[in-house]
């Protein structure tokens, strides 16, 4: 995809303005004056002083093209406390438990598209659930996720399209994730790919997932109502994007807390450069937006959401064009010319967790074991 460029042109013109050195007095032959355009050459014995100057030499504009600032996504831009709340302050915190937990998420999605000039009427898909076990060891600052192999409700090209991407860069992959006591997640390690050379992109759609399912917490001791708004730019997909969340302390217990999520991600136009289009193929991002907003609620001793709903909304208007120097065949699943796509997705997620009965089936040793265990189903996840 295009990145949003951060890089700057300078338009320059140079000129070279001929000098000259302070006029001496002409001696004669072998006098040593020097003309100002020859250093160090005999002047002619017959050069007029007062020989007008050189015209200033214009070189010509110069385009100076800087490179592109390398910055390192998801960045965090901004983090403010709205409101301080009323009542009693406490200072929120994360004190993760050792063990391993499952959480889930269990999206259900209407979804819609323009075709010919009008909106398809909206297509229920199939319930599709995604989620991670989470082992947490003794160290308080590092975790260990493993991505469960998602499941739909039904068989459908819709729900295969919508877990594409996490089947490709995260199913069943181990991951081990620095975390620190207000939310805040580092670095991000894949065991089958130490170097992380070849998880680009998983990184992404971790990170991507991560900054909905993580709530962060301020710094200052806050009270119920107290408000928190967090910016941060991220990679939503092949785009980059900029994520507004707002936080509100609706409940405060010894258990857990219960926050008021509403957060929208928003990226402008841009090119968009996806390794899994055709050759030659050009794509442009219009605009996406996407929204969810509800109820969520913490357990302290958990980095991941552990329970709640939100509403979902998503919208998507990109340009796809063939190469222009190879006409399409009338077969081609490409739009022959230039089109405009547009999609929109609304519905639910839902977040639930549970304690396996045998969460040493979720080590290192078991290949099967980010198949959610059977004592996690839909009912006792609730």
């Amino acid at each position: 995809m295009m990145r949003t460029r951060a890089c700057a042109t300078l338009l320059g013109v140079a000129t070279a303005a001929a000098c000259r050195d302070p006029v001496v007095p002409d001696t004669g032959a072998g006098s040593g004056a020097t003309h100002a355009g020859a250093p160090g050459a005999p002047a002619p014995v017959d050069a007029a002083p007062s020989a007008p100057e050189p015209a200033p030499v214009a070189r010509g504009a110069r385009t100076i093209v800087l490179p592109e600032p390398a910055i390192v996504l998801p960045h965090q831009e901004s983090f403010q406390l709205l409101a301080p709340g009323r009542g009693r302050r406490a200072i929120l915190r994360y004190r993760v438990i050792p063990g391993t937990t499952i959480v889930t998420a269990r999206t259900v999605l209407a979804s819609r598209q323009l075709a010919h000039g009008a909106f398809t009427p909206p297509a229920q898909l199939p319930a599709i659930r995604d989620g991670f076990a989470i082992a947490i060891p003794g160290a308080a600052d590092r975790v260990t996720l493993r991505a469960l192999v998602a499941d739909s409700a039904a068989q459908s090209p819709e729900a295969a399209a919508y877990l594409a991407t996490w089947r490709r860069e995260l199913e069943g992959r181990q991951i081990t994730l620095a975390i620190d006591d207000r939310g805040g997640f580092g670095a991000i390690a894949f065991s089958d790919d130490p170097s992380g050379a070849r998880s680009a992109r998983a990184r992404d759609e971790l990170t991507d997932r991560l900054l909905s399912r993580i709530a962060p917490l301020p710094t200052e001791p806050v009270g119920l109502g107290a408000r928190w708004r967090v910016v941060t730019i991220l990679r939503q997909g092949p785009a980059v994007a900029k994520q507004t969340a707002t936080y509100t302390l609706v409940a405060r217990s010894a258990a857990g807390w219960k926050l008021h999520l509403a957060l929208q991600r928003v990226a402008e136009q841009q090119a968009i450069i996806d390794p899994t289009l055709p050759p030659g193929t050009t794509a442009e991002l219009i605009a996406l937006f996407r929204s969810l907003e509800g109820e969520i609620e913490i357990d302290p001793g958990l980095p991941l959401v552990a329970g709640g709903s939100l509403t979902v909304e998503s919208r998507l208007h990109a340009r796809v064009s063939p190469p222009a120097a190879s006409p399409q065949p009338a077969a081609s699943p490409l739009p022959t010319l230039q089109s405009d796509q547009m999609f929109e997705d609304t519905g639910r997620v839902n977040f639930a967790r549970c304690r396996p009965s045998h969460a040493a089936a979720l080590g290192d040793a078991a290949p099967h074991a980010a198949t959610l265990p059977a004592s996690c189903s839909d009912a006792a996840a609730r």
